[in-house]
């Protein structure tokens, strides 16, 4: 178990519950006020009128990451405003389980006397504004959120309820089937490591049955996000509360970040993808582009091509309705779409017509089976691109092939590392150095 945090308003009870649970799970308890306390030698009501406001957030930022950092799990009780700087948010979120304890204003007021020992209130109507300037944020920082509208025995049983639920087997991971082989434990890993982040990332096989408990389970828990693969990118998206307005044009969803008890779901492969072949020089603006397949990774990368202003887009997918179903969603987007069975016939033709082709499908994946020709390779311009979206094995059939007709080409791990950063970030809640990071997680793939 690792720290636990609780946010709140002042009176909330915060330091009364974080007590609490501390000798009921036998764990230290830090007040992050108190500790201010001891440093200035003085209440926190005279480091407000002696040092001013900014003097004591410093204080309180600099206490709180000092508690984070401590060694020994432990309840830490935050100080009301630590939300109010994003430092202190990113490192409650990277180094603790953090719990908003939400108690209204209306009875705080009822309870807490409003005599200037809290600095910042001192009538009811200053502490229902700082609710209404705070809740939002305490609720967006939060992974978990309690109510404390009743005693404060039964609010102490909620938030050890709460803890006891959320203990999973990892805090990130990504879900498909088949999932052995996925890179993603070994990226996400290598960017918590660079960053510092005290977290753990698995690679959980989830079959299409299996969704529903695994969501529950997910939800329940205190697992702050997963990555979504095949075959889940669409099936996902009826259990989410809010979904990314890109990822609900797209129909796909690669990333779901649990935040103050919803569900928000995301795709960053269409920008993953882009980065990969923008890094390359082989962008989808003006260009002429094929993408074989009808699956998530095939529209995020049809509707990617149509919002970067491709010059035309081809669809061709084993099951035609699915290829025309994706041709037919974006034609609004993209004027020059169209959609054809993949037939060895269409492939030729269409390859002939095309400056850069993704392969989107399974087809060379290690486990699955490959192409029953690579003919239309041959159609391709001498100046096409080819990106095969698979990355096991590094060197697709498909890929030999259109190196010995000399043409560029990549596999997929570039845009999986691409993605796999934006996802973080959305983890995270950070941007973070892109470049870097790329170069990091390479470097740590190549050593394995």
């Amino acid at each position: 178990m690792g720290h636990i945090v609780l946010l709140g308003l002042p009176g909330s009870g915060k330091t009364s519950l974080g007590r609490m649970a501390s000798a009921r799970l036998d764990m230290p308890f830090v007040d992050v006020d108190a500790e201010i306390e001891k440093l200035f030698k003085m209440p926190i009501r005279r480091i407000f009128e002696k040092h001013g406001e900014k003097s004591f957030r410093d204080a309180e930022s600099a206490a709180t990451r000092e508690a984070l950092l401590r060694e020994a799990p432990s309840v830490i009780a935050a100080g009301g405003g630590a939300i109010l700087r994003q430092e202190n948010v990113s490192a409650m979120r990277d180094l603790g389980f953090v719990i908003f304890i939400d108690r209204p204003s209306k009875l705080i007021a009822r309870d807490v006397p409003l005599d200037g020992s809290r600095p910042l209130f001192t009538d009811p109507d200053k502490l229902y504004e700082m609710e209404r300037v705070r809740r939002a944020l305490y609720i967006d920082a939060a992974d978990r959120t309690l109510e404390n509208r009743e005693g404060m025995e039964e609010a102490a049983s909620g938030l050890i309820e709460i803890i006891a639920r959320s203990q999973p087997v990892a805090e990130y991971a990504v879900i498909g089937d088949p999932i052995a082989h996925s890179l993603s434990p070994a990226i996400h890993g290598a960017v918590f490591e660079a960053l510092g982040v005290s977290a753990s990332y698995s690679a959980v096989r989830v079959s299409r049955g299996g969704l529903a408990a695994f969501f529950d389970a997910a939800k329940e828990g205190c697992m702050r996000a997963f990555n979504v693969t095949s075959p889940h990118k669409r099936d996902i998206m009826p259990f989410l509360d809010h979904i990314d307005e890109e990822a609900t044009l797209c129909g796909a969803v690669n990333t779901v970040v649990f935040r103050g008890g919803k569900s928000l779901g995301y795709n960053t492969d269409m920008d993953g993808l882009s980065a990969s072949l923008l890094a390359r020089g082989a962008g989808y603006e003006g260009r002429r582009v094929l993408v074989l397949g009808a699956g998530g990774a095939a529209r995020a990368a049809v509707l990617k091509a149509a919002l970067e202003k491709a010059a035309e887009i081809t669809v061709l997918a084993r099951d035609a309705k699915k290829a025309e179903e994706i041709a037919s969603a974006f034609s609004g987007i993209a004027p020059r779409i169209r959609a054809k069975a993949m037939t060895e016939r269409a492939m030729k033709e269409s390859a002939a017509g095309a400056d850069l082709l993704i392969n989107a499908t399974t087809l060379g994946m290690s486990g699955s089976g490959t192409f029953p020709s690579l003919e239309f390779l041959s159609a391709l311009p001498g100046s096409a691109f080819v990106c095969d979206l698979i990355y096991d094995p590094s060197q697709t059939d498909l890929l030999k092939r259109a190196s010995e007709l000399a043409l560029g080409c990549q596999n997929g791990l570039g845009m999986l590392i691409s993605q796999a950063i934006l996802a973080d970030e959305l983890f995270l809640r950070r941007g973070l150095e892109r470049a870097a990071l790329h170069g990091i997680i390479e470097e740590k793939l190549s050593a394995t």
